[in-house]
């Protein structure tokens, strides 16, 4: 029977967990690094595609062309440190859009609100972030909820999904997503305000 010495029982435990420690962050550290260029790339081009859509601008179906559209007629600027106000000067008119945040149901919530030169008027919204709860909250992000702000001035007021005939201050909520559907109205109501402010700190 082998012996088992002080080394073999408490010394070279340790000393293999702390390779194999070393082995494994030192491969997710080498794939982070060799990743992380086309990472970035990919969230400026998811963007740029959520700005384009707001401001109701169509986005080409190529990555190319959506960086071309947006370079050409796009302006950003950043407020502490995250690009917040974009200004779009195309053959259409100025338009503009705000990255607006506010609290969600598990989370917060961050949307590019898009509107015409006078500031009250939405040409889109898109969904950059939010944690809302898969199958209710989180369908704010399918088309027909957001395409029902499109060429409307907040305020506005819920009434039930499938309401047809809604007045230009209503939009549907979601059914069973009562409070998520109440922050993003909250949040679309308060941006008109909010953007001008962004605005004014940028020029």
């Amino acid at each position: 029977m082998k012996k088992q010495t002080f080394y073999s029982e408490r010394i070279y435990p340790v000393l293999f967990m702390v390779l194999v420690t070393v082995v494994f962050i030192s491969a997710i550290s080498g794939i982070h690094i060799a990743t992380q260029a086309v990472v970035l790339e990919n969230e400026t081009l998811y963007l740029k595609k959520a700005v384009l859509s707001s401001l109701g601008i169509p986005v080409p179906g190529e990555n190319e062309e959506i960086n071309q559209v947006f370079d050409k007629s796009v302006t950003q600027y950043s407020l502490d440190g995250k690009p917040s106000v974009f200004i779009y000067d195309g053959p259409d008119g100025i338009r503009y859009a705000f990255r607006v945040s506010g609290p969600g149901l598990w989370g917060e919530i961050t949307a590019m609100i898009g509107y015409r030169k006078d500031i009250k008027t939405m040409t889109g919204i898109e969904f950059i972030s939010q944690n809302e709860t898969p199958g209710l909250g989180a369908r704010i992000e399918e088309p027909w909820f957001k395409q029902q702000f499109i060429g409307k001035v907040p305020p506005f007021i819920l009434v039930d999904e499938g309401t047809e005939n809604n007045a230009p201050d209503e939009v549907d909520g979601i059914t069973g997503a009562t409070y998520t559907s109440r922050y993003v109205r909250d949040i679309v109501n308060g941006s008109p305000e909010k953007g001008a402010k962004m605005l004014e700190e940028v020029r």
